[in-house]
């Protein structure tokens, strides 16, 4: 008997001690397969990053994006700058929204802790993320029509009111900044804004000021606020997404000369689903300010950790 009861914990240890080891390795298995898939989205990601990195500094830093301005000249190179400025800004969409997306394949937990992961949402929220500009507007105005200081919540509120009236503005005029507006559309909206502020901290601006620095408060009024939003980022995202039929990875993401055909498609057909998303992408680079743009400063500072490799220029 005693052999026998022996023989049978012998039994039980051995299957058990098999058990362990397949699910040891079952484990092994899916963390290579997590890691494996994560490596196969994380580096075209970080070449997207690091190409829009390196556009960046020569718009913010070098101070060479005029190409980007109001009355920029119609020449096919600059042409060429920006919409290449735009397909860097969606391909970093692309590879973001393909690697969220192949995260329903992977264990969620694992994905949502990895580095890259980490860096994804830092990329995301440096691009979204734009409320303080709405006080960095208000603050400009106040100083160049002498406006006597404000209670912080009732500035909350004016800056929160002046950024509706802006965007309500430009809709109705349909277009994208401040700075497109004839003369006398910048002194109207001048004196709406003005309007906002006396109603809201009960004094009165003087208007005539308001008139003669109309132009100036234009360009105050045209700092990017709202970058793009995310569920701007994830359908921008989407539009750049083909799948992989046949590869390793189930998305991949359109080249330039695809994304190009598709913008000056969009720009014929102004109704249409693609042309509404690449307005919106527009407006984050339209008539940009090297100097005004600290969000876009700070995308391109956060998006250090995503790696070293050569960028592209051109």
């Amino acid at each position: 008997m005693a052999l026998v009861g022996r023989d049978v914990f012998m039994a039980i240890y051995l299957a058990q001690k098999k058990r362990e080891e397949e699910l040891s390795d079952k484990n092994e298995e899916t963390r290579k397969a997590n890691h494996d898939f994560v490596r196969l989205y994380s580096d075209p990601l970080k070449v997207a990053v690091t190409n829009l990195k390196y556009r960046l500094h020569e718009i913010l830093v070098e101070n060479k994006g005029k190409y980007l301005l109001v009355g920029a000249p119609n020449i096919p190179f600059l042409e060429y700058k920006r919409i290449s400025t735009l397909y860097r800004i969606s391909c970093v969409l692309g590879w973001i929204r393909a690697i969220r997306r192949e995260r329903s394949y992977l264990d969620p937990e694992q994905a949502s802790n990895s580095i890259e992961m980490k860096t994804i949402k830092q990329l995301e929220a440096a691009l979204a993320d734009g409320t303080h500009v709405e006080l960095r507007r208000l603050n400009e105005l106040s100083k160049l029509w002498h406006v006597p200081e404000i209670d912080p919540k009732i500035k909350e509120r004016i800056a929160y009111l002046i950024d509706s009236e802006l965007g309500g503005y430009l809709a109705k005029k349909n277009v994208l900044s401040s700075s497109d507006l004839p003369d006398v559309d910048q002194i109207d909206l001048a004196n709406l804004c003005a309007d906002v502020i006396d109603n809201e901290a009960k004094i009165r601006i003087n208007r005539p000021l308001v008139i003669t620095t109309a132009k100036t408060a234009a360009v105050f009024l045209g700092i990017k606020e709202a970058y793009i939003y995310r569920d701007w980022q994830a359908a921008i995202g989407d539009l750049m997404l083909t799948r992989d039929e046949g590869g390793v990875r189930h998305f991949s993401v359109h080249g330039f000369g695809t994304f190009e055909d598709m913008f000056l498609e969009a720009r014929k057909s102004k109704r249409s689903n693609t042309a509404r998303w690449f307005d919106r992408l527009e407006t984050l680079i339209h008539d940009l300010e090297p100097e005004s743009e600290s969000g876009l400063i700070d995308f391109s500072q956060n998006s250090a950790d995503m790696g070293n490799h050569q960028p592209c220029a051109g």
